[in-house]
């Protein structure tokens, strides 16, 4: 008996989710990139209506989507093709299926 929702999925189809959403991250990733270099190019100064530096917010936003697309990548080249995996709700919000709050 299977408690829960939980889904079956072979592999080979995870591998693609997993390389989607490694891209997903690495184009966020860019577009902070774009960001704080505009901002650097412009001089934009911390202030308190952004609370605190903008350009560090968005570096750390930046870091968070390099590590998801590193791990995302890593992932996917470490599963076995042909063997079924069973995934639960929070693997399915990592993998950007669903969203990662509650019901």
């Amino acid at each position: 008996m299977i408690t829960g929702l939980v889904v079956s999925i072979q592999g080979a189809e995870l591998q693609k989710l997993c390389k989607a959403r490694a891209a997903h991250h690495r184009k966020r990733a860019k577009v902070y990139e774009e960001q704080i270099r505009g901002m650097k190019e412009n001089q934009i100064e911390a202030s308190q209506l952004t609370n605190g530096d903008p350009v560090r917010n968005l570096q750390s936003q930046l870091d968070h989507h390099l590590d998801e697309a590193g791990e995302m990548a890593f992932i996917a080249n470490h599963l076995e093709s042909r063997e079924k995996y069973r995934l639960e709700r929070a693997d399915l919000a990592k993998l950007g299926i669903c969203k990662g709050r509650g019901w």
